[in-house]
C-alpha cells in the first residue's frame, strides 16, 4: 500500500496524512467542504425547480388564519387523533379494544367523510379499528368479484347459529 507525504490543510493549517493523491484537506475541513458543496447543489436544484429558496419562511406558506390547517380546522383532527386511542380505547363500531393496538390497526375517521368538517367539539370524529374503517370506506370494492366483509354483528350471528 502506497503511503503519501504529510500535507498542510489549506483551511486550518494543520498537518495531516492524505489517503490518496487528490486528498487536499484534513478530515474535519474536508467534511465541512463536502457539506458546502452538497448545500450548493441542493440550492441550485431547488432554483431550477422554481422553488423560492430563502424567501420568507415555510416556502411561502400562509401564516395564521390564512393557513389551510387553521381555516379547515385540520389541527383539531390531528389533536383528536393523537389522544383518541388513549381516551376512547375502543372501536366505536364493534367495540374492539384498541389501547395496545399498533398504528396500522386503528384509524380516526370523519363521520360525514368531509375532511374539512372539523368541529371544535369533535362531533364529526370517531375512533375505528382497521376492519371497521375499511368497511366504512368500502375498500373491498377495489378487489373485483369479492363480497363485502361481514360486520362484527353478522359474524356473531353466524357463529351463534
Amino acid at each position: 500500500m502506497k503511503t503519501y507525504r504529510p500535507k498542510v490543510c489549506p483551511d486550518c493549517g494543520c498537518t495531516f496524512t492524505p489517503t490518496g493523491p487528490a486528498h487536499k484537506r484534513c478530515n474535519v475541513c474536508g467534511a465541512k467542504q463536502a457539506k458546502i458543496v452538497r448545500d450548493r447543489a441542493t440550492y441550485r436544484s431547488q432554483v431550477k425547480k422554481g422553488v423560492r429558496v430563502g424567501i420568507g419562511s415555510g416556502n411561502g406558506q400562509p401564516r395564521g388564519k390564512d393557513h389551510p390547517t387553521y381555516k379547515n380546522g385540520i389541527k383539531r383532527f390531528i389533536d383528536f387523533s393523537a389522544t383518541a386511542r388513549r381516551t376512547i380505547q375502543y372501536c366505536e363500531r364493534c367495540g374492539k379494544d384498541l389501547l395496545n393496538a399498533g398504528q396500522g390497526n386503528w384509524a380516526t375517521h370523519h363521520k360525514d367523510h368531509n375532511r374539512n368538517n372539523n368541529p371544535e367539539d369533535g362531533s364529526n370524529f370517531e375512533l375505528l379499528c382497521k376492519r371497521c374503517h375499511q368497511i366504512e370506506h368500502r375498500c373491498w370494492e377495489a378487489f373485483n368479484k369479492r363480497k363485502p366483509p361481514m360486520t362484527q354483528r353478522e359474524l356473531h350471528e353466524e357463529n351463534a347459529a
